[in-house]
C-alpha cells in the first residue's frame, strides 16, 4: 500500500523526543586519525524542542518573562528572541556531544555554557541544531518490521 495511516504519519516517540538523536556532522580532521586513519566524528545529541520535550518549553517560557513588556508591545529585537533561543537549546535540547573541537583544534568538552560559547562563534551551526530540533520527524516513532510489508 502506497498509503500510511495519520498515526505513522505524525506520531512521535516522547522517548526519543526527551532521550535525543544523534546530529551526525562528519569527521574532525582536527582530532588524532584512528588506528583504520579515519577521524573521529562529531556527534550532536539533541532532544526534540518541544513536543515531548517540556524543558524547552518551560525554559522558552521563564526567559521570556523577563522580556514579556516587551513582547506585549511587540517591541522585542530579533536578536533578543535569538538569545533566548540560543540559551534554552543549550539549556534543554543540546544533551551532549563527541569530538567537538574549539577554533584551536582544541578537544570541546560538553557543558552548557560551550554550547552556547559555540552558538555564539558559529550561528549557522545553532540554525542547523535549532531546524533539527524543531523537525518532528526526526523523532518519529520507528517504523516496524511489520509495518514494511515484507
Amino acid at each position: 500500500g502506497g498509503t500510511m495511516s495519520l498515526f505513522k504519519q505524525f506520531k512521535t516517540d516522547s522517548k526519543v523526543e526527551k532521550e535525543g538523536i544523534l546530529l551526525d556532522y562528519g569527521p574532525n580532521k582536527d582530532l588524532p586519525a584512528n588506528a583504520d586513519g579515519s577521524h573521529p566524528v562529531i556527534m550532536i545529541r539533541i532532544a526534540r524542542a518541544g513536543g515531548a520535550n517540556d524543558a524547552y518549553n518551560k525554559r522558552i517560557e521563564a526567559l521570556s518573562k523577563k522580556h514579556r513588556r516587551k513582547i506585549q508591545n511587540d517591541a522585542l529585537e530579533i536578536a533578543e528572541l535569538r538569545e533566548m533561543t540560543m540559551h534554552a537549546v543549550a539549556d534543554t535540547v543540546i544533551l551532549g556531544w563527541e569530538n567537538v573541537t574549539d577554533e584551536d583544534g582544541n578537544p570541546m568538552p560538553f557543558s552548557r555554557d560551550n554550547a552556547l560559547k559555540l552558538f555564539k562563534l558559529l550561528p549557522d551551526l545553532f540554525n542547523d541544531v535549532q531546524e533539527q530540533a524543531a523537525k518532528a520527524a526526526l523523532f518519529r516513532a520507528h517504523v516496524r518490521e511489520d509495518d514494511l510489508g515484507n
